[in-house]
C-alpha cells in the first residue's frame, strides 16, 4: 500500500518540521488580524452564557449561580475559556493552534497510506488553511470555535489507530495504538461535553472503528491492541462522570444538563404528544395545544401569563411571521417563564416541577383527557414525521452544496460588536483578544484597517481554489471509491478493506451531519443553512477526497498493488 515516492527523499525530517512550523505560524498570523465579535445583552443563551460560566469557573464557583440556563447546555467550552484565561493565552490564536494540532494529527493518521513526508505536509497544509476554520462564526465566543477541532481529533485518532493495525505485518514491531486511541478519546470526550448532539455524531464512527479493530486484534492475537480499545471510552466516562459529579456537588443534580435529559426532556416530550390543528412543521407545541395543556395540567397554569401575555418574553422568543413560538424557541421561552415563577430557584425544585408536569400530561393523554398524536416520549426535539422527509432531504442537499462552495466563510464579521466600553474591556481582559466594536466613520459597520482588509481579501481568495478542488475532488473520489470496490472484495485483507471502509465512513459521517442539521433546521430552527453548524463537514469531505487521492497515487506508483 505504501509508495516509494520522491517526497520521502527530497524532504528531510528537519525540513518537514520547519515547514509545519512555518505553516502554523502563517496560519496564526492570519488569525491575528481577525477580531472577535460579541453582542452583550443580545446572546444570553449562547455567547454570554459561556462567558458567564467561564468567569464563574475562574472564580472557583463552577458554573455560577443556578438559573434556567446554568445546566441547559454542555459546558466544556467555558472550561476551555477558563483554562486559556489562567494561562494568559489569547482566545482566537488558541483556537487556531488547536485546529492546527488537529490538522497535524489527521495528516499523520493517514500516513500509512503512503510513504514520504511530502504528502503528509500537503495534508496538513490543506487542513490548516481550510476556509471554514477561520469563518466569522469562529469569531464568536461560542463553543463552535473549537468543536470542529475536537471532532477532527476524534476522527483522526480512530483513523490513525485503525490504519496502523490494518497495515501491521507479522515479524515487524507491534503497532502502538494507545497514543492514537488516547487522542481519539480526548476528542470524543471533549466533543461530547462541548455539544449535546456530539454523541449522535461521533459515537457511530467511534463504535464502527472499534468493532473493526477488535476483529483485527482478535484475528491476529494482538491482545494489547484489543485491551487498548477501551481507552477512548474510559476517557469519555471519566469526562462525563467528572462533570456530573461537579454538578451534583454544586447544584444537587447528577447530570450533564437538565435540558436534553431528565425531567425537562420528559415534560417537553409529553407536551409534544398533544394533538393540534396546526400543520406548521416548525411548531412543536402550538397555541391551541398550549391552551389544552393549561386547562388539563394545573402546574402549567402559572406559566400561561408569561407565555401568552408578557410582552418582553414574546418579543424575545415568539416568531412574528408565524405568530407563535418555533420549536427551537419554545423550550427556552417556557424555561424562562418557569424562572419567573421561582421554579429555577434550585435544580432539584426544577427537576421535581418538570417531573410533575410530565406525569400529569402523560396521565391526561392516557385517560383521554388530552388528545394525542404520538406515544409517550422524552425529548426536546420534535418526533420524526413523514412530512419531514422531503424537506430534510432537500435541506441536506443544500447543506452539501453550501459546504462544497465554502459559502459563508468570510474571515471578517460584517456586524459590529455591541456593548459599552466597560463591556469590551471586561471581555477583552478575560479573553486576551480585541473585539470589532469600533465603527466606520458615519456608519454602524465595524472598522478594519487597510492592512486588515488586505489580509481578509487574500483569505477570501482561498475559498475559490478550495471550492473548485472539493467539487472536482469529491466526484473523482466517489468514482475511485466505487471503482476500487471489486479489488477490495477480491483481496479481502485488512490492508485493502480497512482504508476503503475508513474513507466510506468519513463520507458517511459527513452525510450524517448534513442530515442531522437539516432535520433541526426543518423541524425547529428555520434560520437558513448555517456554516457554523456544518463546520465539521468540511474537514471530513476533505479527508475523504485526499485519502482517495493518496490511494490513487499509491496504485499509480505501485501498479502491482491493487485495491
Amino acid at each position: 500500500m505504501a509508495a516509494n515516492g520522491q517526497h520521502g527523499r527530497t524532504l528531510s525530517a528537519k525540513g518537514f518540521w520547519l515547514a509545519v512550523a512555518a505553516l502554523a505560524v502563517v496560519r496564526c498570523l492570519l488569525t491575528s488580524f481577525q477580531m472577535a465579535y460579541t453582542w452583550v445583552g443580545g446572546a444570553p443563551l449562547d455567547d454570554e452564557l459561556m462567558f458567564r460560566a467561564a468567569n464563574a469557573i475562574s472564580s472557583g464557583q463552577w458554573l455560577g449561580d443556578y438559573d434556567y440556563l446554568t445546566l441547559s447546555k454542555s459546558m466544556f467550552f467555558p472550561v476551555w475559556l477558563a483554562l486559556l484565561h489562567a494561562l494568559h493565552l489569547p482566545y482566537l490564536i488558541s483556537g487556531t493552534l488547536l485546529w492546527c494540532s488537529a490538522a497535524l494529527l489527521a495528516a499523520f493518521a493517514f500516513r500509512p497510506l503512503w510513504r514520504g513526508r511530502g504528502l503528509t505536509l500537503a495534508f496538513f497544509g490543506a487542513l490548516a488553511f481550510l476556509p471554514s476554520s477561520w469563518a466569522s462564526y469562529t469569531l464568536r465566543v461560542y463553543r463552535d470555535n473549537i468543536f470542529p477541532a475536537l471532532c477532527l481529533f476524534c476522527f483522526a485518532g480512530f483513523a490513525g489507530a485503525a490504519l496502523r493495525l490494518a497495515t501491521w505485518k507479522k515479524g515487524t514491531p507491534r503497532p502502538r495504538l494507545w497514543p492514537w486511541l488516547a487522542a481519539a478519546g480526548a476528542g470524543l470526550a471533549c466533543g461530547y461535553l462541548n455539544r449535546e448532539d456530539a454523541g449522535l455524531f461521533l459515537l457511530p464512527f467511534a463504535l464502527a472503528a472499534t468493532l473493526v479493530m477488535v476483529v483485527l486484534a482478535v484475528g491476529r492475537r494482538l491482545w494489547r491492541a484489543l485491551v487498548s480499545q477501551v481507552i477512548p471510552y474510559v476517557l469519555l466516562a471519566v469526562g462525563v462522570l467528572t462533570f456530573c459529579t461537579l454538578n451534583q456537588i454544586h447544584y444537587g443534580i447528577f447530570a450533564l444538563s437538565d435540558f436534553s435529559t431528565g425531567a425537562f426532556a420528559d415534560a417537553m416530550g409529553a407536551m409534544m404528544r398533544v394533538d393540534t390543528e396546526s400543520t406548521e412543521p416548525l411548531l412543536s407545541v402550538p397555541a391551541d395545544a398550549r391552551q389544552k395543556l393549561y386547562e388539563a395540567v394545573p402546574a402549567l397554569q402559572p406559566l400561561e401569563y408569561w407565555l401568552e401575555e408578557d410582552a418582553q418574553l414574546q418579543n424575545d422568543f415568539r416568531d412574528p411571521q408565524l405568530e407563535d413560538y418555533r420549536a427551537g424557541s419554545f423550550y427556552w421561552a417556557i424555561r424562562r417563564a418557569a424562572q419567573f415563577e421561582g421554579i429555577y430557584d434550585n435544580a432539584q425544585k426544577a427537576e421535581d416541577y418538570w417531573a410533575e408536569v410530565a406525569d400529569a400530561i402523560n396521565a391526561a393523554c392516557e385517560d383521554g383527557t388530552l388528545p394525542t398524536r404520538t406515544g409517550q416520549r422524552s425529548s426536546t426535539t420534535q418526533p420524526i414525521r413523514a412530512s419531514y422527509v422531503a424537506p430534510v432531504l432537500a435541506e441536506s442537499l443544500r447543506s452539501l452544496v453550501h459546504v462544497l462552495n465554502f459559502a459563508d466563510c468570510d474571515p471578517a464579521e460584517t456586524l459590529r460588536s455591541i456593548g459599552t466600553e466597560e463591556d469590551f474591556a471586561a471581555w477583552s481582559g478575560y479573553l486576551h483578544c480585541s473585539f470589532n466594536g469600533a465603527a466606520e466613520a458615519g456608519k454602524d459597520t465595524p472598522y478594519y484597517s487597510p492592512l486588515q482588509k488586505l489580509v481578509f481579501a487574500g483569505m477570501r481568495l482561498l475559498r475559490y481554489p478550495y471550492a473548485a478542488f472539493c467539487w472536482l475532488g469529491l466526484i473523482l473520489a466517489v468514482v475511485h471509491q466505487i471503482a476500487t470496490l471489486p479489488g477490495v472484495l477480491r483481496r479481502r485483507n485488512a490492508q485493502a478493506v480497512v482504508p476503503w471502509l475508513l474513507l466510506l465512513g468519513l463520507l458517511g459521517m459527513a452525510a450524517l451531519r448534513c442530515a442531522m442539521i437539516a432535520f433541526v433546521e426543518v423541524s425547529s430552527f428555520g434560520i437558513g443553512t448555517s456554516t457554523m453548524y456544518l463546520s465539521t463537514v468540511h474537514p471530513l469531505l476533505l479527508l475523504f477526497i485526499l485519502g482517495n487521492g493518496a490511494l490513487w497515487l499509491t496504485q499509480r506508483r505501485n501498479p502491482h498493488v491493487q485495491n
